[in-house]
């Protein structure tokens, strides 16, 4: 799509972000990958907010609501939070497409707004949506809505055919303003429920919205960009790749290359002048061996095959082999083997298609062995910075590239090629791109150079880097002012300094800001691992960001290590390791970090302060369809709390990252926004734009924005010296996609192959494999005579178990000093979430019987847990630690899903094992979740009857659950990941 044109009639975003009208939502969810960000006003509320449709059928919504008319601490001036401005929330919506619209059937939603935090906008709704007309350019919706909006709802949109860009839109708007939080305060105590009336234009990917209702005017502008698109914009001043001239001079013999160093150093600076660095060559037998990187080029096909493309116009005669492995920080990443030049050279010129192709050449996993060290390359490096002209070439221009306006000399030492001839290689710097930095290791300033505004920098051929830009932060929702800022310019220094071996250096100054006008001392009560960041930016205005040594090896096949000392951000210096173990043919890694670290002082040079901590963090990745990646993290966190941290992404096809976390940790945050009863855990969302989509020219810069709480201690990670994971992340998934060659040769008839261009999958829907299984455990649920039996059972052990819960709390409360029950209370935590993320890998990773059991042991959680949160509801128990008795109601704002009875942990758990105990016949594993439960117990989180309860509960699901679902020989779910793709289907033989 370019920017600008006109767009069909599509879904528009209603105030609050949702595709909807002006106020009411619709059932459509937006074309997967699309996201949108806008502004609305409609008094009293004024809304900034982000959408994503990250799955075809699931749209998210983030928003940051002010309401006007109500101060969001005092107006009293020079008093705590005077500068805060107006009232101010953080809202969280989902809709949840449950069908498409079909030729009689209108597509239809479920939704919830405001799900975390205060609840201020709290609501669930239900709507129906349908189009009609010839071109579909009318859209109606009806729906119900509980809360807010409360009742019945309505909307129509109208696009004249005529006139794609307008829109007419109507609604009635069913949102009783007059109950919104402190209505009486603002304008909405004088608005009601009614119509209202808008119009609307678009244009490419803005658009505005303007309309009455009943009371006043309101506003919507927003932007909607398709990250579902490949590139936003061409790549008008792409380089050309390397041609050969028509009349070359001869190419040497294996024995002169060998003999004459002049030639590799020739193919080397070629190299180099193409954005290639960290370059080594050397001559086996019949076999031109490279190592090599690319500072510039995105996908590692194409940067595999510009690199091929040159390396075969200076190959020597008798070398029938060319072996190009790519390397990220000296290590290995991807081995390319092409074993029929003459083959290679007619793919380049079109005369044979990808099929044919490869079968000539070897994508393959890299061994140590393939590495080019710095030792087996003295006998060029002398050669490598003569001046006299390389072996001729031209500048071609590629299919779809604009050809070159000029051009660089390549050099190379004398004698080599006569000395009155010479040649362009193409290079950024000069291709209709002057703003541009050329990689000479000379300064130079650049103006939208990898998304910077300006940058002064230098890039030599070891990938030495030096370079200065501006960095812009944004900081909101501090009381002391709702929005503040810091602008600094940022210097970084990189350094090749061996195999392995790297030194990296950032400074900062702080040009502008307003982060140190933050004055109030933190009200965290664990360590200020983050929540003295305006200390920081008061004391230190010109800081040291960044020194350290990093030695990076691969010590073993699928092993990555790396090693570092030294100040790690600007709050922490130390010492650590990471490894990393990435297998072959698989979509799973995983890493163990360990940093002893020290707080550094708020100056920003280097002092320090005393607190010092050991973080030790375990993670795992696993690749899911559709370019989703779920990565789970365990251990010590930097505020000294333990617990675990999930993150969830999906990649798009710009490449763009959308993505979330949510870390669970014993830090006991309990100050604001934490409380007693619910301690704050860190959550968070990102996103990660490759600026390669969004310029003209092809890059690896990558942009990264992430919004979460920036004044919290719980939760926390120090910031990687250099995470091996994502240094290997995206070059290894390109490897792994289809025939792993890209857009290897630029051809015109490439730009349609899978690997260039992957398709849009469908999304296939999950629920005929689910509604089968459904049918399946419904056949197989007891009978009524077996219902009453076994209720009358459970509730004879539970009566007698009972009779325990008084004696057995009170040998607890006595003893809850004790280390054995304080840790025996973590173990009860943590079990479920291990039990369930057993649960989760086995569905993942395992064989087809065991994949089966993970998934019914996940659906007899979720079926157990849903039965449990009943209970809770219905009889409302207090727990153990409020001290009412063993049978008294829940106290006052005490919430009934989080009563005692029974213990959702003990549901959990049993839930979890009881399929694989029967399946395996591993009666074992019910002492596993017997011992966590019994945690609980000794946490005064639940009375001994709780967890019985449950855990009967969660074992008859089970085995209910187990007992339907078990054989899959006629039926099933099939799961098969594998190294290119992972497929999901559902076989049925009946």
């Amino acid at each position: 799509m370019i920017i600008g044109a006109p767009v069909a009639f599509s879904a528009t975003p209603n105030h609050g972000g949702q595709s909807g009208y002006i106020n009411m939502p619709s059932a459509v969810v937006e074309p997967d990958g699309t996201f949108g960000v806008g502004y609305s006003y409609d008094s009293p509320y004024g809304q900034l907010w982000v959408t994503s449709s990250i799955f075809p059928f699931l749209q998210m919504t983030g928003r940051y609501v002010s309401i006007t008319g109500i101060p969001g601490f005092t107006n009293v001036a020079g008093e705590y939070g005077s500068g805060y401005g107006r009232y101010k929330d953080k809202v969280v919506d989902a809709k949840l497409r449950l069908w498409q619209e079909t030729t009689w059937l209108p597509s239809v939603s479920v939704g919830a707004t405001d799900l975390f935090g205060t609840e201020l906008f709290k609501g669930q709704y239900v709507v129906a949506t349908k189009t009609f007309g010839a071109t579909k350019n009318i859209e109606a919706s009806f729906g119900y809505a509980r809360k807010r909006p409360d009742g019945p709802f309505a909307g129509v949109r109208w696009t004249p055919a005529a006139l794609p860009r307008w829109s007419v839109v109507a609604e009635y708007d069913t949102t009783n303003y007059v109950r919104d939080f402190r209505a009486a305060e603002t304008a909405a105590g004088k608005r009601s429920k009614g119509p209202a009336l808008g119009l609307e234009y678009r244009w490419g990917w803005l658009a505005l919205q303007a309309a009455r209702g009943r009371d006043q005017f309101s506003v919507n502008a927003f932007v909607s960009i398709p990250f579902g698109e490949r590139e936003f914009i061409p790549k008008v001043f792409e380089p050309a790749y390397f041609v050969d001239d028509k009349n070359p001079p001869p190419l040497p013999t294996r024995e002169q290359w060998h003999n004459d160093a002049g030639y590799g150093a020739d193919l080397v600076n070629a190299l180099v002048k193409q954005d290639y660095k960290n370059v080594r060559v050397v001559q086996e037998g019949n076999t031109l061996a490279l190592t090599l990187t690319n500072s510039r080029i995105s996908n590692l096909g194409r940067a595999i095959g510009r690199a091929a493309r040159t390396t075969l116009a200076f190959t020597p005669k008798g070398v029938s082999n060319i072996r190009i492995t790519y390397t990220k920080l000296d290590q290995p990443i991807a081995t390319y083997e092409f074993v029929d030049l003459p083959s290679l050279k007619d793919y380049f010129a079109g005369k044979i298609d990808r099929k044919a192709f490869l079968d000539v050449v070897l994508v393959r996993y890299p061994e140590r062995s393939d590495v080019i060290r710095d030792n087996q390359q003295a006998w060029l490096n002398e050669f490598l910075d003569r001046s006299t002209p390389v072996k001729p070439a031209l500048a071609a221009a590629a299919p779809g590239v604009v050809p070159e306006t000029g051009g660089a000399p390549v050099t190379a030492p004398s004698g080599t090629v006569p000395d009155n001839v010479s040649a362009t290689i193409p290079v950024p710097a000069v291709v209709k791109a002057p703003n541009a930095v050329q990689n000479d290791g000379k300064l130079a300033v650049g103006m939208g150079v990898d998304g910077d505004v300006v940058q002064v920098k230098s890039l030599d051929r070891e990938a030495n880097r030096f370079k200065i830009a501006p960095k812009v932060g944004f900081f909101f929702n501090d009381p002391s002012g709702a929005f503040r800022y810091s602008i600094s310019a940022v210097a970084n220094y990189d350094r090749r300094l061996g195999d392995g071996w790297y030194l990296n250096g950032a400074a900062s100054l702080q040009l502008l800001e307003t982060v140190s006008g933050v004055t109030q001392p933190s009200n965290s009560e664990l360590p200020h691992v983050r929540s003295d960041v305006a200390k920081y930016m008061r004391d230190g205005r010109f800081s040291l960001s960044r020194i350290l040594l990093n030695k990076y090896d691969n010590p073993a096949e699928g092993v990555y290590t790396r090693l570092s000392a030294g100040l790690y951000e600007d709050m922490f210096r130390g010492v650590g390791a990471q490894a990393l173990y990435l297998p072959k043919d698989s979509r799973w890694a995983a890493d163990l970090a360990v940093d002893a670290l020290q707080q550094r002082g708020y100056k920003g040079l280097f002092d320090t302060l005393d607190y010092k901590t050991v973080t030790a963090i375990g993670s795992l990745h696993y690749r899911l369809p559709y370019d989703m990646t779920v990565t789970a993290r365990a251990g010590r966190f930097l505020a000294k709390d333990t617990g675990v941290r999930m993150e969830f992404k999906r990649r798009f096809q710009s490449g763009i990252e959308v993505g979330a976390w949510y870390t669970h940790t014993n830090a006991n945050d309990i100050t604001t926004p934490g409380k007693p009863s619910d301690p704050y855990q860190d959550r968070g969302i990102f996103l990660s734009v490759p600026l390669n989509s969004m310029l003209p020219m092809d890059t690896q810069a990558v942009a990264g924005f992430s919004i979460s709480p920036w004044t919290r201690d719980g939760g926390q990670m120090v910031a990687s010296p250099g995470d091996l994971y994502d240094l290997m992340e995206r070059p290894r998934a390109d490897m792994q996609s289809y025939d792993g060659l890209g857009n290897f040769a630029e051809r015109a008839d490439e730009q349609n192959l899978a690997a260039v261009n992957p398709p849009v999958r469908p999304f296939v829907s999950p629920w005929p494999a689910m509604r089968a299984r459904l049918e399946q455990s419904s056949s197989a649920m007891p009978e009524p005579a077996d219902w009453v039996k076994a209720t009358a059972l459970v509730g004879g052990v539970v009566l007698a178990t009972a009779l325990s819960d008084k004696p057995v709390d009170r040998f607890v409360k006595k003893h809850q000093d004790s280390s054995v029950l304080r840790n025996w209370d973590k173990v009860g935590k943590a079990m479920p979430f291990a039990l369930v993320g057993a649960a989760g890998a086995a569905f993942a990773l395992g064989d087809d019987r065991m994949q089966n059991i993970g998934l019914i042991s996940m659906q007899s959680v979720a079926a157990a847990t849903g039965l449990a949160l009943v209970g809770k509801y219905a009889i409302g128990r207090a727990r153990p630690d409020e001290d009412r008795g063993p049978w008294t109601s829940v106290g006052e704002g005490k919430k009934r899903s989080d009563a005692s009875f029974p213990s959702g942990h003990s549901t959990i758990a049993f839930a979890a094992v009881t399929p694989f105990a029967q399946e395996y016949d591993a009666p074992w594993l019910y002492g596993v979740a017997a011992l966590g439960s019994a945690g609980r117990v000794a946490g005064r989180k639940h009375w001994v009857s709780d967890t019985v309860a449950g855990g009967i509960l969660g074992y008859a699901v089970g085995t209910w659950l187990w007992q339907a679902q078990r054989d899959q020989s006629k039926s099933g779910l099939s799961i098969n990941p594998g190294p290119k793709e992972i497929s999901v289907t559902w076989q049925s033989k009946y």
